[in-house]
């Protein structure tokens, strides 16, 4: 039998550890997405002040089955409404946007006769 996670990635903080600071991870993730099997800590950091810790940070990345009751996933679903909508292809579509097709490139000019040390012709040291 096969079963379907959903994972979300989170960032989460404490004062005093990296357990307390995924402890409050799952806790506070808890209220709103129901059944949590796993947390996998994707990186750890700390913030320092004074050469002291005073902040420990995790990046995590948290799965969750399949909802028992009705999930409310607005805000989930909220940051892919506003990603550019797919092509046939699985490319975003840009034709939304006035993006120039050809490059600006200097235009060619004649040179001039002359050589490229003397002044008259713009080279050469001044002096």
């Amino acid at each position: 039998m096969s079963s379907i996670k959903q994972v979300i990635e989170i960032l989460a903080s404490s004062e005093k550890s990296f357990e307390d600071a995924l402890q409050r991870a799952v806790q506070t993730l808890s209220s709103s997405v129901p059944n949590i099997t796993s947390i996998y800590v994707k990186d750890q950091s700390c913030k320092v002040r004074d050469n002291r810790i005073v902040e420990y940070r995790i990046t995590a990345k948290v799965s969750f089955g399949t909802p028992v009751e009705e999930f409310d996933m607005t805000d989930i679903e909220r940051t892919f409404d506003e990603m550019p909508q797919p092509a046939g292809n699985g490319a975003p579509d840009y034709s939304h946007l006035d993006l120039p097709t050809q490059p600006d490139l200097p235009t060619p000019t004649e040179p001039e006769n002359g050589s490229a040390t003397e002044p008259e012709s713009g080279g050469g040291y001044s002096g």
